[in-house]
């Protein structure tokens, strides 16, 4: 008697995982949508929706943590401080659980990066994109995002007047992106970034050659080419 009713249940919960699915999809296409329009709390709710349809769903609990995150920076720009940390409590909170459910999501590491910097914590930054490439040694994603993080502090020191410094930081970012260039000679990503570096130390030649390789690689950069065209008019 019991086997009868194996298969309509078996039909249900297939139902009700789809569903699901559905549900978490529309509400976070629902929730990007109301974050574009910078409408955050119409956006925290679709997404909140969205988690209850789909608890374990690493990509909505990212996109909550950018919505706060967000937010938090508004709240901060017009003063309202503690409102401010309330929304990045919130932010860190959301793409730490984002982490948890996918510990490669390359958005939550470079959101949760930036947030740390934010909030005056280079400490736990580097720390967050150093444990992740020690652990992912030959993934692309955490080079890149790790060369990103020593430029930026690079500039930092830059503005700081510790140049010594600087120097030190933007030669640990070169260093991590040709670690990706060896492996990946067309990754535009790194190719951009390097091309960058160099522009910023004056090396006009070698930025146009690193931008337009990585053009090739990815004509979708418009802005890229925009920079290009530029640079070599400027020649």
């Amino acid at each position: 008697m019991k086997r009868q009713y194996f298969l309509p249940y078996f039909l249900f919960v297939l139902v009700l995982c789809f569903c699901g699915g559905c549900t978490s999809y529309n509400k976070n296409s629902e929730g990007l949508r109301y974050l574009g329009q910078a409408r955050y709390n119409e956006a925290k709710t679709a997404f909140e929706a969205a988690l209850k349809a789909e608890p374990n769903n690493a990509d909505t609990y990212y996109n909550l943590a950018a919505t706060y995150h967000q937010s938090g920076k508004i709240s901060l720009q017009s003063g309202q401080s503690a409102d401010a940390q309330l929304q990045y409590d919130q932010a860190l909170r959301n793409y730490q659980l984002a982490l948890t459910y996918n510990p490669n999501h390359t958005e939550a590491h470079r959101g949760l990066a930036v947030l740390y910097m934010e909030t005056q914590n280079a400490e736990a930054a580097f720390k967050l994109l150093i444990d992740w490439y020690n652990t992912n040694v030959t993934s692309t994603e955490p080079k890149i995002e790790l060369a990103r993080l020593y430029q930026e502090y690079a500039q930092i020191c830059q503005l700081q007047n510790r140049t010594d410094m600087a120097k030190e930081y933007l030669d640990s970012a070169v260093k991590m992106l040709q670690l990706v260039l060896v492996a990946e000679p067309d990754n535009y990503r790194a190719l951009r970034a390097v091309g960058y570096i160099k522009e910023q130390n004056g090396d006009l030649q070698g930025a146009v050659a690193d931008y337009q390789h990585s053009f090739r690689s990815n004509p979708q950069q418009k802005d890229l080419e925009n920079r290009i065209t530029v640079l070599l008019q400027g020649k």
